[in-house]
């Protein structure tokens, strides 16, 4: 949410910056749920 703070003030090469890392974060986030859940069904 910080990262969306005051965006709109931002040069476009800064906001397209930004814009990679979230997507990158949020892919390894997606990632991580999907390592989890499959750990969670092997258990069962």
């Amino acid at each position: 949410m910080a990262a969306f703070d005051g965006l709109e003030k931002r040069p476009p090469e800064e906001i397209e910056v930004i814009r990679k890392n979230l997507l990158a974060y949020c892919r390894l986030n997606t990632l991580a749920m999907v390592k989890i859940l499959e750990k969670l069904h092997e258990l069962n």
